[in-house]
C-alpha cells in the first residue's frame, strides 16, 4: 500500500467514531427480521446465505414471516469461502432483476462481507469493487443490512472491513466504508449450534486473534476506547471456546462467544490487527487454509518473535483478563488451549518464502509492536512446515 493510501486509511478511522449498532440475542431472534423490514417499507429481502443454510430450511420461519407480511424473499447462496468480485456482481444482478431493496445476511465472515459489498454495489452502481478497494471513492449508504452471523468469530457484522479476492490476480482485496454497516445484529441461537466443530474453533481463535493484535498494536492508545472491552473479550473466549467445542447445543456459551466476537470486531476495526493477519491472508490465499485456523497456527509464533517490544501490553492484556501473570505464560496459555481444541502445529505446504515480500507490505501498513525483518518471518514460515 502506498504512503497516500495508508495515510487516508488512517484519517478514516480517526475520523470515525465506534457507532452503535442494534443487537438482539437469543433463540429464533432471526425470525422476526421482517419486523425491522416493515418499519423500513422495504418490499424486497434479499438472502444471502450459504446452500447449507438454505437447504436444511433453517430460514423457512424466517421465509414464511417475510411472505405473511407482503415482503419478498430472494435467496443467493452461491458464496465461496474466499468471495470473489464474480461472487459479487452476481449477486448483484440478482438483486438487481428482483427489485429488492435490502439484504438479509446469515452465515459466517464470507457471507457477511460479501452481502455488504452486494448492499454498497446496489447504492453504488458506477463504483466497481476495485474502485471501493481504492478507499479514497465516496459512497452512498448501502441498501440496508441486517447481519445474522452464525459463526463467531470474524466480526464482520460490526467492522469497516471487507475482503473480496480478486480471482484473475489472485489477490485479496480489502475494502474499508462505514457505509455499509448494519440496522441490526442478530445473534441466533438456533442458527449458531449448527455450525460444525472446527469452523466453530477456526472462528473462535480469529476472534482471540483480533483482541490481541488490537491491543498490543502501537495504534492501542489512538483508539483506547475501542479496546476497553479487550480483557473481557480474551477472558470469555479461553472460557467459552473449549465449552462449545464439545457442547454444541450449549445455547449460553454458544450467545456468549458471538457477543465476544462482535466486541473483538470492536476492538480491532479502528486500531487494525498485525502481523498474524499478514501471514495468515498469504496462507489462505496462496493455500486455501482456513483463516482462523492460519491465525491460530500463527498467533503464538509472532507473539514470541515480537518480544520485548510486545511485552507490557501482552501482560497488562494478560493480567486484565485474568488467564496469565506475565506475557510469557500468556503465549503458553494460548498454545494450551490451541492443543486442547486440536490445532495443528505444522502444515505440509512448502514454498513458504515465497510469500515474504507481500506479508513485510501488508505489515507495513499495521500498528505491529514490533517489525519483523524478512528473516525472522521466513523463520516462522519454516517452522510451519513439516518435516
Amino acid at each position: 500500500m502506498s504512503g497516500f493510501r495508508q495515510g487516508v486509511v488512517r484519517w478514516f478511522l480517526t475520523t470515525k467514531k465506534t457507532a452503535p449498532v442494534p443487537i438482539v440475542s437469543g433463540r429464533n431472534t432471526a425470525d422476526k427480521i421482517y419486523e425491522d423490514i416493515l418499519q423500513r417499507n422495504c418490499k424486497g429481502a434479499f438472502i444471502v446465505t450459504s446452500k447449507t443454510v438454505r437447504n436444511r430450511g433453517m430460514l423457512d420461519k424466517l421465509t414464511e414471516n417475510l411472505a405473511k407480511n407482503g415482503i419478498k424473499a430472494v435467496f443467493f447462496s452461491e458464496i465461496v469461502p474466499d468471495p470473489t468480485i464474480e461472487n459479487v456482481e452476481k449477486g448483484l444482478a440478482v438483486f438487481r432483476e428482483n427489485g429488492c431493496d435490502c439484504v438479509i445476511a446469515v452465515g459466517g465472515g464470507s457471507v457477511l462481507d460479501c452481502a455488504k459489498v452486494i448492499a454498497l454495489r446496489a447504492a453504488n452502481p458506477a463504483v466497481s469493487v476495485k474502485m471501493m478497494s481504492l478507499y479514497v471513492v465516496p459512497c452512498k449508504k448501502s441498501a440496508p443490512i441486517f447481519a445474522v452471523p452464525t459463526t463467531s468469530g470474524t466480526g464482520s457484522e460490526i467492522t469497516f472491513f471487507s475482503v473480496i479476492t480478486d480471482a484473475k490476480r489472485h489477490k485479496k482485496l480489502p475494502l474499508l466504508s462505514d457505509r455499509y454497516l448494519p440496522e441490526k445484529i442478530v445473534f441466533d441461537s438456533a442458527l449458531l449450534e449448527n455450525v460444525p466443530q472446527k469452523p466453530t474453533v477456526y472462528a473462535g481463535l480469529d476472534a482471540l486473534t483480533h483482541c490481541v493484535e488490537a491491543f498490543i498494536s502501537t495504534n492501542a492508545k489512538t483508539f483506547a476506547e475501542d479496546l476497553k472491552s479487550a480483557p473481557e473479550v480474551c477472558r470469555e473466549i479461553f472460557a467459552q471456546l473449549p465449552v462449545v467445542a464439545k457442547e454444541p447445543k450449549n445455547e449460553d456459551a454458544r450467545l456468549k462467544m458471538a457477543e465476544a466476537a462482535y466486541k473483538a470486531g470492536l476492538n480491532f476495526r479502528r486500531t487494525g490487527v498485525g502481523l498474524v493477519h499478514a501471514i495468515a491472508h498469504r496462507l489462505g490465499e496462496t493455500y486455501h487454509i482456513p483463516h482462523g485456523l492460519a491465525c491460530a497456527a500463527v498467533l503464538p509464533r509472532v507473539l514470541e518473535k515480537s518480544l520485548p517490544e510486545a511485552q507490557n501490553r501482552l501482560k497488562k492484556l494478560a493480567v486484565r483478563s485474568k488467564t496469565a501473570r506475565t506475557a510469557e505464560e500468556f503465549i503458553g496459555k494460548i498454545r494450551a488451549l490451541e492443543k486442547t481444541l486440536g490445532i495443528p502445529e505444522k502444515f505440509a505446504e512448502k514454498d513458504f518464502p515465497a510469500m515474504t515480500k507481500r506479508i513485510l507490505s501488508e505489515a507495513a501498513t499495521q500498528g505491529c509492536p514490533k517489525r519483523l525483518s524478512a528473516k525472522e518471518i521466513e523463520e516462522i514460515l519454516i517452522d510451519l512446515k513439516a518435516d
